[in-house]
């Protein structure tokens, strides 16, 4: 597999605050209410909140499920004669046990050297104008394709041929081969990139390692180099089955051809028990608050702060997606207005709310040369206690709520978002009314069911954890 496939899920995840990816998310992609607290909620006092314009978007679909438990969605748009072909499988770090880190991702990158009959899958799909990609996350694994509209039959054929013979073509030496672009992937994308270390501290920060999400997707280099060949079929037997995957197709073609189609390739592949859900423990508090790294790859320090955040699709997601807009979101966000502008504290600066099935919320800065970290830290920190002591104005938040559902909207114009957007949303949301369903939960987010959150949030310190990366000591910081 190329370099092309890098997105995991915590690298996903720094795209922030985009309603319906979860990936964003990657990563990652899910899904917890807060208890509420008795404090006064501070808006306002002489603006009424400027209600979201509300217009209904449908987007039309045909679901079926084969007789091996393959769901399959239909959203037939013949505007342009492309399609996209989207299959996402329940399966991702979440799913490996000790040992056996690094699996979920290992196994994305088997599943491009082909076949028996389809040796060469990119390009097969290159040569006739269509591009593939796939992610792997905490929660899940998808694979994607856009193609001409005349490729259809062939696209569907290539994903139900690997997903159904996969194992069968597993040899020694493509498992030794992309072992190692995994491992060369690692180090490219963690081990030597400034600042990558902190994706691979990160999990054990905020994770016991016996929880789900308490080991990096990439999996550590024990486990990857352990990797047999029997190990790696039994993860694809176990995981790769109908019943734990959704297939939506989208775009320009006929939907009774296209269902046949689907029945001809994905009917064979023989029905296998869904494998057990993992349950996800939702935590309030880090494992550790306070780590340093020090990384020979950077000379500025940078800091990051972490905080145990609401499900994916779960009260209180989608409004930190709008604290995070307000906070991080243009020169007059609170956050790049005070450290980069106003105070010239900070020379980069992003936030953002990473969902998935557990989620995070994520302040990151790179200073300016000479100002401490402490500095950045108490004053990000400020700004948090204004919003706790001050509130969220009204129209400050419906601005941001209206500027999202725009993004939000604009994103659907690509039908292979459109497809991966579907399927994230029946995948966590477990419900087919995309994008209304996804869209609703913005538009009834209020100034208080922001404040709720935050209160819960951010009052509390030990809640917070906080990531110092800094030169190593043998440099010289400029």
């Amino acid at each position: 597999m190329k370099l092309k496939r890098l997105l995991l899920s915590l690298v996903a995840m720094l795209a922030f605050a985009a309603p319906a990816l979860a990936d964003t998310p990657d990563r990652a992609p899910s899904d917890a209410d807060t208890p509420a607290q008795n404090a006064q909620i501070t808006a306002s006092p002489d603006k009424q909140e400027i209600p979201m314009v509300q217009e209904n978007i449908a987007i039309p679909f045909e679901q079926f499920s084969l007789e091996n438990g393959l769901k399959v969605f239909l959203l037939q748009d013949n505007s342009l004669p492309i399609i996209a072909v989207n299959l996402w499988f329940d399966v991702g770090s979440k799913d490996e046990t000790p040992g056996r880190t690094g699996f979920a991702h290992l196994f994305e990158h088997l599943m491009f050297m082909g076949t028996d009959k389809v040796p060469n899958i990119d390009l097969l799909l290159e040569s006739g104008g269509g591009s593939n990609n796939a992610s792997t996350r905490e929660d899940v694994t998808n694979y994607y394709t856009v193609a001409p509209e005349n490729m259809l039959e062939t696209v569907l054929f290539i994903e139900a041929d690997r997903f159904a013979h996969l194992a069968d073509a597993m040899t020694q030496e493509k498992l030794d081969k992309q072992r190692d672009i995994v491992l060369n992937e690692r180090r490219e994308t963690y081990e030597n990139q400034p600042y990558g270390k902190v994706w691979l501290d990160m999990p054990g920060m905020l994770y016991p390692a016996s929880h789900p999400y308490g080991h990096p997707v990439i999996g550590s280099v024990e486990d990857i180099k352990a990797a047999t060949l029997d190990n790696v079929i039994d993860f694809f037997n176990t995981y790769y089955v109908p019943a734990n995957a959704t297939l939506v197709v989208g775009g320009d073609f006929d939907k009774d051809k296209t269902r046949a189609l689907v029945e001809k390739y994905f009917g064979v592949i023989p029905k296998k028990p869904k494998p057990a859900a993992v349950e996800i423990p939702q935590l309030d508090t880090p494992v550790t608050n306070r780590m340093t790294i020090e990384d020979e790859n950077v000379q500025l320090p940078r800091l990051t702060l972490l905080f145990h955040s609401p499900a994916i699709m779960e009260k209180g997601d989608a409004e930190l997606d709008i604290l995070s807009n307000i906070l991080c979101k243009g020169q007059n966000s609170r956050l790049i207005n005070r450290l980069i502008y106003e105070k010239q504290l900070a020379s980069n600066l992003s936030c953002g709310q990473m969902s998935g099935r557990a989620s995070v919320f994520i302040v990151d800065a790179i200073p300016l040369p000479g100002v401490p970290l402490d500095t950045l830290e108490a004053e990000i920190l400020s700004i948090f206690k204004e919003i706790l002591a001050d509130g969220i104005t009204s129209d400050e938040f419906a601005r941001t709520r209206n500027s999202i559902e725009t993004a939000f909207v604009k994103q659907l114009q690509s039908i292979g978002t459109r497809a991966d957007n579907f399927n994230s949303y029946y995948f966590y949301a477990h419900a087919t009314d995309f994008p209304a369903g996804d869209l609703d939960r913005y538009r009834n987010a209020t100034v208080d069911t922001l404040m709720k959150t935050v209160r819960d949030m951010f009052t509390d310190d030990a809640r917070r954890a906080v990531i110092t990366v800094i030169p190593k000591k043998n440099q010289e910081m400029p």
